[in-house]
């Protein structure tokens, strides 16, 4: 494609010039696709620039063609329209507010109608009637013990040892403040459960990194006084409320949050060898989930209009450097061997060790914001230690 002119204005694309961008993009596409996709509120529409001979001449507004480019990457992750709504919104394109706020609230309410559903199913296994409350909240019990027992990769992996019906009674008062927006007297014990539970703790309580301390303080049962603000249903309310301004506001932050927080938690499980150091193992796939983003918008949403302002901007403002800190470890496989060892020669074995998990993790993707690229199109040497086996520690 000749580039434009310094000033030029920007081109507005035909049919053609869409179906050869996507093309280009390796997900050749049919114009009845288009149509689909116009319908759906993923891409404009065109409008009408002239005629050629007597047939119209139909243009898309500049910039349609990588709009275009950005939904078919998203629609391999997932074809829900609404979901993709926001995706789009987030990489920056004009989805407007409303769109985005309607596709939230479609997406937390059918979260909410499933959780109904479960709980319904609970009761008539057991009999029960569910608009009864009593048989509601054993409804509810029994669909904490199930989810409690699951092992395996599940929504709540085993990541430190937890009495079984400490665990049961963790998921219930999850299930009933966070899912379900239940206003509940937990005590501190039960609160400290749930970060055992989630995987919170002890880790977020003990590791540190460089001269910060463990980001995991105060008392544990803040984390119940919060669902009044973050649970399903309040933030179901804090969607339908926002205003256009407010969801503007939350996009920087959900875009950070969403791309940089998982990358720092890979980061930071590569470098101290162990994938739950601080504490937040369970979000570190989240940019490879775009689904999560039906709750991480909602939440930032409710934690603006909560007063939160200052903190969001702190995480973000911490969360920033690791995307050039992902680039560095990806020069360091630009660099011939011979290179690598000589600069960590003489150093030690624990620095030669984490180096090594560094750059094993940067082969296997662990650090990419593009997480389609293989590991063969990444990889430019050998895997099999580049530096030399690992040196025992001394």
């Amino acid at each position: 494609m000749p580039a434009r002119a310094p000033g030029a204005q920007p081109d507005k694309p035909d049919t053609t010039a869409l179906l050869q961008a996507a093309a280009q993009a390796g997900s050749a596409i049919t114009s009845r696709m288009l149509e689909t996709f116009r319908g759906e509120g993923l891409i404009p529409h065109p409008h009408r620039a002239g005629y050629r001979g007597r047939a119209p001449v139909w243009r898309y507004p500049p910039g349609t063609e990588l709009q275009l480019v950005a939904l078919l990457r998203w629609r391999r992750r997932s074809k829900d329209p609404d979901l993709l709504k926001v995706l789009l919104w987030l990489d920056g394109f004009a989805i407007a507010p409303p769109v985005v706020r309607a596709a939230l609230t479609h997406q937390l309410q059918v979260m909410a109608e499933a959780m109904e559903q479960q709980i319904s199913r609970q009761a008539g296994r057991l009999g029960l009637d569910p608009a009864d409350g009593a048989a509601r909240s054993q409804a509810i019990d029994a669909a904490a013990q199930t989810i409690a027992a699951k092992r395996g990769t599940t929504p709540l992996p085993r990541r430190s040892r937890v009495a079984a019906q400490d665990r049961t009674r963790a998921v219930t008062l999850m299930i009933r403040t966070f899912g379900l927006g239940e206003t509940l007297q937990g005590t501190a014990e039960d609160a400290a459960v749930i970060e055992r539970v989630l995987g919170l703790a002890p880790s977020g309580r003990r590791n540190a990194v460089a001269e910060a301390g463990p980001w995991l303080t105060g008392p544990a049962e803040d984390l119940l006084d919060a669902a009044g603000i973050i649970g399903l249903p309040h933030l179901l309310a804090a969607v339908n409320d926002a205003s256009d301004a407010d969801l503007t506001a939350a996009r920087q932050t959900v875009a950070v949050l969403f791309r940089h927080l998982p990358l720092m938690i890979r980061m930071l499980g590569a470098i101290f060898d162990d994938d739950n150091y601080t504490g937040l193992a369970g979000l570190r796939q989240i940019d490879q989930h775009p689904e999560s983003l039906t709750y991480i918008v909602p939440l930032v949403i409710a934690m603006l209009r909560a007063g939160w302002k200052e903190n969001l901007d702190a995480v973000t403002s911490a969360l920033r450097p690791f995307a050039e800190l992902a680039d560095q470890a990806q020069r360091l496989l630009d660099l011939p061997i011979a290179t690598l060892t000589a600069n960590l020669a003489g150093q030690p074995a624990e620095v030669r060790e984490r180096v090594q998990r560094i750059i094993d993790a940067t082969i296997e993707g662990q650090f990419d914001t593009e997480p389609n690229t293989s590991p063969q199109e990444r990889l430019n040497i050998d895997p099999a230690y580049p530096l030399g086996p690992p040196a025992a520690n001394p």
